[in-house]
């Protein structure tokens, strides 16, 4: 006749606590509390499913009536009350399913029960599961019993939800907080029953084994079950993950190889073949979340071992990262994490998915354009030395406020503005539509301006332009006009750098009216700001910005409030 089956959660349940696998801060104090009998009046075991909180409170059930207890807390299994216990005819335990009884009544009946002390031992206890199941009746009828119990009794409750207890509960309890398994543990143990069990099982199959049961030895053992069962004797990873429907790693090494070559179409190629396969998207754009990690922290070098995965597997991650660099892992990271928390709310998922695998293959190019766009923005803040005329200001900055001000020490002094309108098109790679050649015109060699030709014409741009669209510069430019010096060029005098941040956004328009409309060209400007004067004065002070700044440098702890803020104005 066949033996009946037995499944290894409860096959291979330890009975005893040194058996008991990954909760040593569990059952080494519990061990001291039995050996010098300094027991708790009740105890509470709290933590994830599967982790081993019934079975320490057997354990412990066991050990306080064992006849030869050893040294060091652990029961012995051969005396007679260990034997009883191990065959379910102890009548010194008593388990009840809090689902099941969790009713006034129930725990009226527990209490007569408890007024019996033990026929043969030293305690009687009770173990209740899933405790937070009580009604707050039951929980309330409970409470007298629980704090002041016959010395004979021991309650042991048991709960994977210790925030549905009541507090009057809590504290009258020894409270346990049981932790979820690491992997490693997982993987020691089903190595052990697989020996067992004469059944040969791969170390990354036995790794994929434990991660998907996510710290609990009982779904762990469920999981082994179900694929020795299927697998003849022999437990492989392909097994593994085709009976547990997990896209296996190697589709992940190549998706990073494809993207780092920025191979869009075999990425593309990749992806139709796993949804081909039955897998979901959301299952790849999270596994490959994980694969970027994984990538991340191998590159950080002493950090390896928190990776959760065979040595095997290690060494590919390592070989990989020369391809992949620490910041472009940091950047994939982000993009990925935005398209999973997306991804439910995508009409076209399919599609979600691939936006997010171009977005990835083309993620350098990205990062390269931001980098030149910025240094082409810095080129515009700071121009060659041949677009700008050096001169000094008569009002000198300090050495201190020019560091500050970056753009009060670069843009000096305009030179010409048709050359700067050339400069800022040819910069931004948009040529002028004007020049029907194609040709960009040579420099213009300067020409003198007639005093009473320019005044006329700056004081049509400065009323009928400037008025209507900058009113705080039309207010400055009013009060201090520009000055034609004697050689024939202009003169401008701004009280910040602000405001010529200002002007120069009008530079352009400004040369195109003057030609347009007065046949006025090759101006030579010159350019001062009146950066030290203005500043301590207070006199010009108009935009948000410049009186930000003027504040900031009278008390520089107000940068930090507006930082904390998001204040600092445009």
């Amino acid at each position: 006749m066949q033996e009946s089956f037995v499944v290894s959660a409860r096959k291979y349940r330890p009975s005893t606590f040194k058996t008991v696998i990954g909760q040593d801060h569990i059952t080494i104090p519990l061990k001291k509390a039995v050996s010098s009998g300094h027991l708790a009046q009740a105890y509470l075991f709290t933590g994830p499913r599967g982790i081993g909180k019934t079975t320490c409170a057997r354990i412990l059930a066991k050990a306080v009536n064992c006849l030869n207890l050893s040294e060091d807390g652990e029961p012995c299994n051969e005396c007679s009350s260990c034997k009883t216990f191990n065959e379910q005819r102890s009548f010194n335990i008593f388990e009840l399913d809090g689902a099941s009884n969790n009713s006034v009544d129930d725990i009226r009946e527990l209490i007569n029960q408890i007024r019996i002390p033990p026929q043969a031992g030293k305690y009687k206890t009770y173990i209740i599961d899933e405790v937070h199941m009580l009604s707050p009746s039951a929980f309330n009828a409970f409470l007298k019993t629980l704090e002041e119990p016959p010395a004979y009794a021991i309650f042991i409750l048991a709960t994977t939800e210790k925030h549905k207890i009541i507090p009057t509960v809590l504290s009258r309890c020894q409270i346990n907080d049981f932790k979820r398994l690491e992997i490693k543990d997982i993987v020691r143990q089903l190595l052990i029953i697989a020996e067992n069990e004469g059944i040969k099982a791969d170390d990354a199959a036995l790794h994929i084994i434990a991660q998907k049961a996510d710290g609990a030895m009982r779904d762990a053992l469920t999981i082994f079950d179900r694929l020795v069962s299927v697998s003849d004797g022999e437990l492989s990873y392909d097994i593994v993950i085709k009976s547990l429907n997990i896209i296996d790693y190697e589709y992940f090494f190549k998706a990073a190889e494809l993207i780092a070559h920025k191979n869009i179409q075999d990425v593309f190629l990749l992806l139709d073949e796993l949804i081909k396969l039955g897998f979901d998207c959301l299952n790849f754009l999270t596994g490959l979340s994980e694969h970027y990690r994984n990538l991340f922290v191998i590159s950080l070098g002493g950090a390896a071992e928190l990776l959760e995965i065979p040595d095997l597997m290690k060494e590919k991650f390592k070989n990989q990262i020369q391809i992949v660099s620490k910041s472009f892992a940091v950047n994939a990271l982000n993009i990925l994490n935005q398209f999973v928390l997306s991804f439910k709310d995508s009409k076209n998922q399919r599609l979600h998915t691939e936006i997010c695998l171009m977005k990835l293959c083309y993620l350098n190019d990205a990062v390269h354009l931001a980098t030149g766009l910025q240094e082409q923005k810095k080129k515009l803040i700071k121009p060659d030395e041949d677009t700008f005329v050096e001169k000094k200001q008569e009002n000198a900055v300090t050495e201190k406020a020019e560091e500050q001000d970056v753009a009060a020490n670069s843009l000096k002094n305009l030179n010409s503005l048709e050359k700067i309108s050339q400069h800022i098109r040819s910069n931004s790679g948009k040529h002028s539509q004007e020049n029907n050649e194609g040709k960009e015109s040579a420099e213009e060699e300067f020409i003198p301006v007639s005093r009473e030709k320019f005044e006329i014409a700056w004081q049509d741009y400065l009323e009928n332009q400037i008025s209507k669209s900058h009113h705080n510069l039309y207010i400055i430019l009013k009060k201090k006009p520009p000055e034609v010096m004697a050689d024939g060029s202009v003169r401008f005098i701004f009280p910040n750098s602000a405001l010529w941040d200002m002007f120069q956004k009008e530079r352009i328009k400004f040369a195109d009216f003057l030609f347009e409309k007065y046949q006025i060209r090759g101006v030579r400007l010159h350019i001062e700001i009146e950066a030290q004067g203005a500043e301590n004065k207070g006199e010009y002070l108009t935009s948000p910005r410049e009186i930000f700044e003027f504040m900031a440098k009278k008390n520089p702890e107000i940068i930090n409030l507006a930082n904390a803020l998001r204040l600092i104005p445009e």
